[in-house]
């Protein structure tokens, strides 16, 4: 009996129904996206050769991908890619995946208008899409990103050098500031952090997305989430210059509990609080006298 041939479209219909059928979020889409990762075509270019036939080897492999997200790998590890700030980044099970909130970050500080180039700190760079998106749209600007995880910083020195910014970033190992205590210079313009900021307790409330594969030193602080976002807002005064801004991001019961640390610290003249898409408090941009 001859092998049946199966066909582009055909092949996502099947997967978008298997994938339905496992409740899968966004059948269609992680069907398109995977198919596309794996014959090197766009979502687009998919459906304009939708009578393109996939042949044996290729759809060995995609039957494997097809497990593996059934089994709640997420998209992005099975690509081993995700859009950042409208640029392609590598990512793996060693760093937590962007979110399009984190973007807030980034067009927040671009959106700043300042006459010299600026020196920015980045706490906990992960994959390093912050300081590399920041690094692409202001290569005059001097950036340090530090990590305690050395298997982030990997990652982060792959994208680094496919966007070739190694001259324009320095990657720097330890906890917090803890790298830059012994730097000829350790104060700057701009300290910005994507902060783990989930309870420890929330951990069930996770999807099997998020809490079986993304690395729980990204995700979870402590008891109330604010362990590290508690020690950033009493130590970056210690490294702004005057007038410098700290902005990092929030989970989306924090807001209050925030204003409240940062109205303990007298360091910082004024703060305000950024919404995310859904309306939510999400990032925080304080600035110290």
């Amino acid at each position: 009996m001859a092998t049946k041939i199966w066909h582009v479209l055909e092949l996502l219909e099947w997967t978008t129904g298997y994938f339905e059928k496992h409740k899968i979020p966004n059948p269609r889409l992680d069907a398109e996206v995977l198919l596309g990762h794996l014959i090197e075509k766009s979502r687009l270019q998919l459906y304009l050769h939708f009578d393109m036939p996939v042949f044996q080897d290729d759809l060995t492999v995609f039957r494997e991908l097809i497990k593996k997200r059934i089994a709640r790998t997420p998209i992005s590890y099975l690509t081993n890619r995700k859009e950042f700030m409208s640029l392609d980044f590598y990512v793996d099970e060693k760093v937590l995946i962007p979110r399009p909130e984190t973007e807030f970050i980034v067009e927040t500080i671009l959106k700043t208008k300042k006459d010299t180039p600026q020196r920015l700190l980045e706490i906990g760079t992960g994959s390093g899409v912050i300081a590399i998106a920041l690094a692409v749209n202001k290569p005059e600007w001097e950036i340090i990103a530090t990590d305690i995880s050395k298997d982030a910083l990997a990652v982060a020195e792959k994208n680094r050098d496919m966007h070739e910014c190694i001259d324009r970033i320095d990657l720097l190992h330890g906890d917090l500031f803890e790298p830059i205590k012994t730097l000829q210079s350790p104060r700057f313009n701009w300290i910005v952090s994507n902060p783990p900021y989930v309870m420890t307790n929330e951990c069930d409330t996770l999807s099997p997305d998020i809490r079986d594969y993304e690395p729980h030193i990204a995700l979870f602080a402590g008891e109330d989430g604010l362990s590290i976002i508690r020690r950033l807002i009493a130590e970056a005064p210690n490294y702004l210059h005057p007038e410098g801004k700290l902005i990092f991001e929030i989970g989306d019961k924090q807001a209050e509990s925030v204003k409240t640390l940062l109205d303990e610290q007298p360091a910082y003249q004024n703060y305000r609080f950024i919404k995310d898409y859904a309306g939510i408090e999400r990032v925080v941009l304080a600035t110290v006298e």
